[in-house]
């Protein structure tokens, strides 16, 4: 009913903008992009095997065309490809995109067709970041070692900040703070009116995009019927809205939002349905800005069956999970080309559903970043961290909590 619903208002709207367009309108081609490379230095307790220090670095350019009929219509599209694939020789390298639609706007609001994310990814607002690279969250969890781990026993290498719920529902890091990955989906945007606006969006499935067709209604195929978690959701919904505006120097910022889909079960096995909800806000004054949110995904995903087996071996009765919830606080102040801002961050899921417990991780940051001219900067920012596994103490691996910290510098460049 609400696919329906969607894509009945988009179609409206286009045609309502579409009237006497002229078919002659010539396009313009704008170009533009930006890039980042980063060195971090990592002191942890779970070191053992890895090394301090590593690089890394991420391009990315939009190609988007564009045109404005004489009726006031503009339409157009945009693609942007991203040259950051993980690589461990030089024949893996390779590029790929994570934003390409259609898009048609004006008096009706805004309307995008194809791959791109939620609404609610364009909206955002939680604490402010202008000191990190191009909205990226959460990004020390790269440095923390990959939670790569020796089994349920260890010994334990890294932080266990990998393979969890949030994981795979979101697509990102333990702490990311938005709703999910691109996907290929009808979004619209209301105009903005007293500094409200609203959003909405359909996704047939979140696991299918580009020029792909799945009409199944099962899960992704090699999703086992005793996963832990299923990522893959299907007719998914989302409703945001969110404010913007300034009273007397005082900046205000708000957003709430709902994200919902049916889980793709698989043989043999029942998933939780993604039900998701996130606010935030933010008060800015004199260069000053504080804010933070709240993103909960509850049990969204999780298997419904799945027995706890504990470390010991022993039978239990099902797990009671704690669901999964991303917090961020954090405050900022901007003078001129110099941002220096701190924050908090903190992740937590049920982990590994086959055992009692949760997992958490907390990050408390500082940072800054320093404009050394257009389009160009550098930034350093320092990161401690405590990671809590929901994993047992043992003999043979000792404790799976890890803590460290980080340090790390960066260059950016936007055009």
């Amino acid at each position: 009913m609400n696919r329906y619903l969607l894509a009945g208002c988009a179609a409206v709207a286009l045609a309502m903008g579409s009237g006497a367009a002229n078919a002659q309108a010539k396009f313009e081609v704008k170009v533009g992009g930006d890039a980042y490379f980063e060195w971090g230095w990592t002191d942890q307790d779970l070191d053992s095997g890895l090394r301090s220090t590593e690089a890394r670095n991420r391009f990315r350019f939009n190609l988007i065309p564009s045109a404005k009929a004489d009726n006031g219509l503009e339409y157009g599209a945009r693609i942007r490809v991203r040259a950051e694939a993980t690589a461990t020789s030089n024949a893996s390298r390779n590029t790929g995109y994570d934003k390409a639609y259609v898009f048609a706007q004006g008096g009706f609001g805004q309307v995008r067709l194809g791959l791109d994310a939620t609404t609610q990814d364009d909206t955002i607002v939680s604490r402010p970041i202008d000191y990190l690279p191009f909205g990226l969250f959460s990004q020390a969890e790269a440095f923390m070692g990959g939670g790569q781990t020796g089994g349920i026993t260890g010994p334990f290498v890294g932080a266990n900040i990998t393979g969890g719920q949030l994981n795979t529902i979101v697509g990102q890091n333990q702490t990311w703070p938005t709703f999910g990955d691109a996907s290929t989906r009808i979004k619209y945007f209301s105009p903005r009116i007293a500094g409200f606006q609203l959003g909405a969006s359909y996704t047939p499935r979140n696991d299918d995009s580009g020029n792909g067709i799945n009409r199944s209604k099962l899960g992704a195929t090699g999703t086992a019927a005793n996963s832990q978690v299923q990522g893959s959701f299907q007719d998914l919904w989302e409703a945001n809205v969110n404010y913007d505006n300034t009273f007397g120097g005082v900046k205000l910022k708000g957003q709430a939002a709902y994200y919902g889909g049916e889980a793709s079960d698989v043989t043999g096995a029942n998933f939780k349905d993604l039900s998701a909800w996130m606010v935030g806000a933010q008060v800015g004054y004199a260069g000053f800005t504080l804010g933070g949110s709240i993103t909960d995904f509850g049990k969204s995903g999780l298997n419904k069956g799945a027995t706890a087996l504990r470390w010991t071996g022993v039978n239990a009765a099902v797990v009671d999970r704690s669901g999964a919830v991303v917090y961020q606080l954090g405050a900022q102040y901007t003078a001129g080309p110099i941002v220096v801002g701190a924050g908090w961050m903190r992740g937590q899921d049920s982990g590994d559903i086959t055992i009692a417990g949760k997992r958490k991780l907390d990050v408390y940051e500082i940072g800054a970043a320093y404009t050394v001219a257009p389009g160009f900067g550098v930034g350093i920012r320092y990161d401690y961290f405590k990671a809590d596994s929901d994993r047992p103490n043992t003999t043979l691996g000792g404790s799976p909590d890890d803590k460290g910290s980080i340090v790390i510098l960066h260059s950016t460049l936007a055009f």
